[in-house]
């Protein structure tokens, strides 16, 4: 017995292309794919006026029809054959033809054809009504020719109401547009890193403590948050209350609604937009409510629908080895990049003892098929004693040589899961208000009272988190922090501590219950030499924020992270920085779809040469920003910084040889800019050396303006009062602005740019800025951090809204900072 060939794994570099109806976004998909894969985008309509010199219209008008659908039909399949590795294909309506959908069928054997799923609601309110009709009807022929699908979700949140706001927010309400975009980009991404299979890597190499650098399966403690269909579709709770439930969803199709595949892949969607977990999609064999059909109906309809799961790219699917042999091998040869649960359910009285000889054998068989993960479950009835199911893990362990696939194994009976968990990854948990009595695990608990439950039974400790540096009375990550703790069920404390030597630090860390630290100055440089494992960012950028002990015991990067929440001596310690991915994640969420970076093009703005500015500058980059000026007052600190990111840069390969070209400012963009093959530079920062200095010829203005200096006096300096030169203003598309100051939190560049839109509003024609505040950005650092140093999602909505009313609190009883990184932490 052995795996058939998987049929949907092809090169790491083959090109990715993209087929739908017109209005699905094609077009924007394309751009944010290019540059996320650093690949050339490639489209349909620039392509044949490359190739012929004149566009479709045009040469429509000049040749005909007859002549024309010849030539469309040569240049598509030249199109496809010329572009075989390392590009980003958008296709137009042209892929209707019935020749070009037979080249797109030969062309998805090697290559992955994606078809971009858009509402039909949405569709209508796009095209006229008669025309859509047509399309949507032809469009059907793009799902037969290609072998993945992107369910483009539209989101219908309020954009004039933005997420975490409170009184004094100086944000103006205007950023809809650019967090819909924001929300397709994340979405879109992580697809594309599913079908590539880059992602997990990519996090692990960067961050291995990162929560999504580690699977589920091979966490320490793992929960799987079970929503079934029918719930959802009727669902009396909010997406965002199921934040942080579980450390993945398994969607569980019960219900074989009219419709189904559409509603399906929408949840499936829903799901990635509201919760950003990875998904186990399982269909039960025999839905609740449904007419009896026949075997051959039932695995029909499976297949349907586990093809399905497989065409989204769902991280994990769940297969019962059970059924037919070929339906679990046509799913096996089709799962692409999908990891695969092999099931072993005993839902009845006379389950398959665990000490049955065939309990093993249904270990070897899920091992030999290729199973990732093989989880068997079994109904009791009191006939099953804890130590058994042990000892039943035992013989795994003695009779299937390693490697072998993660085993989740548990009993349950009319009373439920037996608690405390037989298993310690993908335990089934549930929403603590969800009451579903058609779920035959309806009695789980919740992932928090589980969590609970470990630390009582002392197979979790209570730890001691800090924030640490010479001024951080004023933090809100304490509050922030604890809030976290107590939603989680971990009864870990978070204090404020003020300390400034090199011997404060290590009495705090050497401690057993030292459980993990954010740091301020003076030790975020400082401590870089002290330490025996970095991030890449860290290293990148020369500075950490973030302090964790390793205590693994086998002295591995896993064992070390899988031993977050336990105690015992440090054996040494890991460095993060999570500055740069918080003005990282704001600049994505603000930033319009107009301003959408381009390397070759885009310019970035950073006031300032501290700690924060390096982070700053280094967020930039990752998001693509080839040409970012630096101003600070003191030029010469500046000019430093700027020196270390090019030298970086340089070692990175991404400036050595070529010329820097900044392009007009204003120029339009190319239909098929070269995303991810922009000219190499050689130079990534340069240096302002003065407000008054024009902007430098052959670069367009910014439109990503990040402001990192104090907004008041602190250390017996007077405060920067930073604005912008009104011709610095001047982007036709306008920008974002990020100020990292939050005392006040109406810092003057903040009320320049409020002045700068309300004098667009009294009729004069400006561009559209917008404005994040110091808040938000914090509230990301405290989010990133809570997930490094406990190893658990983290309740971003409840952790925001902390940390807001307690800067409040904090205005109410006059509190003022008392140095420049009180105003950064």
């Amino acid at each position: 017995m052995s795996a058939p060939k998987n049929e949907r794994v092809f090169e790491h570099n083959a090109s990715i292309v993209l087929v739908g109806c017109r209005g699905a976004g094609k077009r924007t998909l394309g751009f944010i794919g290019a540059l996320h894969l650093g690949r050339r985008l490639v489209t349909e309509d620039h392509y044949f006026e490359k190739v012929t010199g004149l566009s479709r219209g045009e040469y429509l008008s000049r040749n005909g029809k007859e002549r024309f659908a010849r030539q469309n039909s040569d240049v598509f399949k030249r199109m496809l054959d010329s572009n075989r590795h390392g590009c980003v294909i958008e296709c137009g309506m042209g892929s209707l033809a019935d020749e070009a959908l037979f080249f797109l069928r030969a062309y998805s054997l090697r290559n992955p054809v994606v078809y971009v799923h858009r509402e039909k609601e949405q569709i209508l309110l796009l095209l006229d009504a008669v025309d859509a009709e047509q399309l949507l009807r032809a469009d059907e022929k793009h799902k037969t020719c290609s072998n993945f699908e992107y369910y483009n979700l539209y989101d219908d949140s309020n954009p004039g109401k933005l997420p975490n706001s409170g009184p004094g927010t100086p944000m103006d309400g205007r950023q809809g547009g650019a967090s819909k975009l924001l929300n397709v980009r994340e979405d879109f991404t992580t697809f594309l890193d599913l079908i590539t299979g880059r992602g997990a890597t990519r996090a692990w190499l960067e961050s291995p403590f990162s929560v999504k650098a580690i699977p589920p399966e091979y966490r320490s403690q793992s929960y799987a948050l079970r929503l079934r269909l029918s719930y959802l579709l009727e669902m009396d709770l909010e997406w965002e209350d199921f934040e942080a439930r579980g450390d993945c969803i398994e969607l569980i199709i019960d219900r074989w609604p009219d419709d189904m595949l559409n509603i399906v892949a929408r949840q499936v969607a829903l799901i990635r937009r509201k919760l950003g977990l990875p998904i186990i999609f399982h269909a039960e064999e025999t839905p609740r409510g449904e007419r009896r059909r026949s075997p051959e109906e039932k695995d029909a309809m499976d297949y349907e629908l586990l093809e399905l799961g497989l065409r989204l790219g769902v991280e994990y699917i769940s297969l019962d080895l059970q059924r037919d042999e070929k339906l679990v091998n046509r799913v096996l040869a089709h799962r692409g990049r999908s990891r695969v649960i092999g099931n072993f359910w005993y839902p009845s009285m006379g389950a398959l003892p665990w000490l049955d000889d065939r309990q093993i054998g249904n270990y070897k068989r899920a091992k030999a098929l290729g199973c990732d993960v093989v989880r068997i479950v079994r109904f009791c009835a009191g006939d099953s004693d804890p130590d058994v199911l042990e000892h039943f893990k035992r013989k795994v362990d003695e009779a299937v040589p390693d490697p072998k696939p993660p085993l989740v194994a548990y009993d349950f009976s009319v009373l439920g899961v037996r608690t405390p968990f037989q298993t310690n990854i993908l335990g089934p948990v549930k929403h603590p208000d969800v009451h579903n009595g058609r779920d035959p695990l309806t009695t789980i608990c919740a992932a928090n009272n589980a969590i609970d439950m470990l630390f009582r039974q002392f197979l979790l400790e209570p730890l001691q988190f800090y924030v640490l540096g010479s001024n951080v009375s004023y933090s809100l990550s304490p509050a922030m922090q604890t809030a976290a703790y107590e939603f989680s069920g971990m009864p870990h404390s978070f204090r404020a501590v003020t300390c400034s030597t090199q011997n404060g630090l290590n009495q705090i860390c050497l401690s057993d219950t030292f459980g993990g630290a954010c740091l301020t100055a003076p030790f975020k440089v400082a401590i870089m030499p002290h330490l025996k494992v970095k991030s890449h960012h860290a290293t990148a950028i020369g500075a950490v924020n973030v302090l964790l002990p390793l205590r693994g015991q086998n002295g591995t990067i896993l064992d070390h992270a899988n031993s977050r929440n336990k105690g015992g001596p440090a054996q040494d310690f890991f460095g993060d920085n999570t500055d740069w991915s918080s003005i990282l994640t704001c600049l994505r969420r603000a930033i319009s779809p107009r301003n959408f970076v381009q390397p070759s093009r885009t310019t970035g703005l950073v006031v300032g040469a501290g700690g924060m500015a390096r982070a700053a500058i280094y967020a930039l980059i990752q998001l693509g920003c080839r040409n970012i000026f630096i101003y600070n007052r003191t030029t010469q600190n500046a000019i430093e910084v700027a020196r270390h990111f090019n030298e970086w840069a340089a070692a990175q390969g991404i400036i050595t040889g070529g010329s820097s070209s900044g392009g007009n400012n204003g120029s339009q963009a190319s239909t098929t800019p070269p995303l991810g093959s922009a000219p190499l530079v050689t130079e990534i920062c340069r240096v302002i050396p003065s407000l008054a200095h024009p902007w430098p010829a052959g670069y367009q203005l910014p439109t990503m303006v990040i402001s990192c200096v104090p907004a008041t006096a602190v250390d017996g300096n007077p405060p920067a009062d930073f604005e912008m030169p009104q011709d610095w203003l001047r982007s036709p598309t306008g920008g974002v602005v990020v100020e990292l100051a939050y005392e006040p939190l109406i810092t003057p560049l903040v009320a320049q740019m409020q002045a700068f839109r309300s004098h667009s509003n009294n009729g004069e024609r400006s561009p559209s800025w917008t404005t994040v505040d110091g808040l938000e950005v914090v509230g990301e650092m405290a989010i990133e951090a809570f997930e490094l140093m406990t190893g658990r999602p983290a309740p971003k909505r409840l952790m925001k809204e902390v940390g807001r009313k307690t800067w409040e609190q904090q205005q109410q009883r006059g509190y003022m900072p008392t140095s420049y990184y009180d105003l950064l932490q």
